[in-house]
């Protein structure tokens, strides 16, 4: 009957018009520190949700810290059970830091965990993506695992990507989120051979936030189910408006530049 729990906790995610998804990613400060747009998570949170997004993930003591703010705008939330630090001799050897029993106790939509592909820790990181599936169907909840090649000539080669997000889907993940591939065609590849729903990772922020929504337009155009993007919202000057693109770009079909364009003109 977890089937059921984990159902209804997708449906609280994806957005039940266009059966798409935006969800913004705000895990990053245990890995690099406090950085430019997250200095306060809280008010960061709070515009983040003035956009109207389909979902967030974060890691516990910014859910505890900005409850309030999500149970205001109605937004569901997964929690981050994973992080590296810059700080550690190796950025790419991730933790588990949290739990799936957790997760479900302070009223999470799901779980979202990292893991690089080709890391020397990858072992590990695949290790614990299998138990972590497992705990998730035996509690119903939804896991979106992050699958980012690593140490490669090109980390954004189709062949890589579709490889890495093959994993996450074979052993267990409800989403993959992973890297465009730069070009429509080359991330359909992608797309048609995960088995589960791909997001596109949002990435750095773009110097030109119309470029990024470009790739966002091509990830989508290539099959994306949508994109879990980070920085180039909450770093932007005006989150709810650049949100507010991204959503145009994803639930409503638009281009880059006409999503761009009635959000800020």
């Amino acid at each position: 009957m977890t089937q059921i729990g984990k159902d209804f906790r997708l449906s609280q995610i994806i957005n039940k018009k266009s059966k798409k998804q935006v969800c913004v990613a705000m895990d990053h400060s245990p890995a690099i520190g406090p950085c430019e747009g997250f200095i306060d998570p809280v008010e960061t949170i709070r515009k983040v949700c003035q956009g109207n997004p389909d979902t967030i993930f974060t890691h516990f003591g910014n859910i505890k810290k900005a409850l309030p703010v999500l149970i205001e705008y109605q937004v569901p939330y997964l929690l981050s059970i994973s992080t590296a630090t810059i700080l550690g001799p190796d950025p790419t050897r991730v933790y588990l830091i949290d739990t799936v029993t957790h997760a479900a106790q302070i009223g999470a939509c799901g779980v979202s965990m990292r893991i690089f592909v080709g890391s020397d820790y990858e072992h590990e990181m695949i290790v614990a993506l299998s138990q972590v599936a497992i705990e998730c169907e035996n509690l119903g909840m939804p896991l979106m695992a992050m699958m980012y090649p690593y140490g490669m000539d090109n980390i954004y080669d189709p062949k890589v990507v579709k490889h890495a997000a093959r994993i996450g889907a074979e052993l267990g993940s409800d989403i993959v989120k992973t890297y465009y591939t730069g070009d429509p065609d080359s991330f359909a590849e992608v797309t048609e051979s995960c088995p589960v729903p791909v997001v596109m990772s949002g990435g750095p922020k773009a110097d030109d936030p119309i470029d990024f929504l470009k790739s966002l337009r091509g990830a989508m155009d290539g099959g994306a189910l949508g994109v879990a993007v980070g920085r180039n919202i909450w770093q932007h000057e005006n989150p709810p408006k650049m949100l507010n693109a991204v959503n145009l770009v994803v639930h409503d079909n638009l281009d880059a530049e006409t999503a761009y364009n009635n959000s800020f003109l």
